[in-house]
């Protein structure tokens, strides 16, 4: 599988996470419990098979969050998550939540208002972060771990110490070297010349040389 190390911010992340997985464990303690109230009472036969239906309903829901988040945290954490998919799965997260939001408002149930608010205000952060990162991918300024910059071919971005664009400069050894000893020749007595010293060719040892010869 590819990796995607896009760079997800987890200021954004984390918080639509942590505050959808409070709601939904919220929902669906709520729809339970109404599950159990209409089992209990019989005032709510009547309507027992509208609140089974809304309860089940919402359980279906809040687990499809639930999953989705899931997939999320572990996709992002292994550096698996595609753009395309992480938009995907904030477009349903927001459309779905929304439409509830617009019921609990036209029903007037406090309760339910903030709680669908704060499910739909979150995805809908997480819509816009992904809706910018594919947005970036298409004009090829997304980079997997960074933002990169806009590609300019005639900016060249410089290095400290490296030489300037245009001359040419040979690779020079730091190495110290001691300096080599020069030669001179003996400055003119009086105005002749004196020879230059040659040095005397070494013939056999000196002990050798002034020992007596025996004929």
């Amino acid at each position: 599988m590819a990796t995607h190390d896009y760079p997800y911010k987890k200021g954004i992340n984390i918080t639509a996470w942590v505050l959808q997985f409070l709601v939904c464990i919220i929902l669906l303690a709520a729809s339970a419990w109404l599950l159990w109230l209409v089992n209990q009472e019989d005032v709510l036969d009547r309507y027992s098979g509208i609140f089974t239906a809304a309860a089940g309903l919402q359980i279906a829901i809040v687990l499809v969050n639930i999953i989705l988040n899931i997939i999320e945290i572990i996709l992002i954490a292994k550096k698996r998550m595609p753009v395309e998919l992480y938009l995907s799965s904030a477009c349903l997260k927001t459309a779905v939540w929304g439409i509830i939001f617009i019921l609990d408002i036209v029903t007037l149930s406090i309760i339910s208002i903030i709680l669908t608010l704060v499910l739909t205000a979150t995805s809908l952060l997480q819509l816009i972060h992904g809706a910018m990162l594919v947005h970036r991918k298409r004009t090829g300024t997304l980079r997997a771990g960074n933002y990169a910059p806009t590609a300019n071919p005639g900016l060249v971005e410089a290095q400290y110490g490296a030489p300037q664009a245009g001359y040419y400069t040979p690779g020079v050894s730091t190495e110290y070297k001691s300096p080599a000893p020069v030669s001179s020749p003996v400055p003119p007595q009086y105005g002749y010349p004196v020879p230059a010293y040659a040095p005397q060719a070494t013939g056999g040892s000196y002990e050798l040389e002034s020992r007596p010869q025996h004929a």
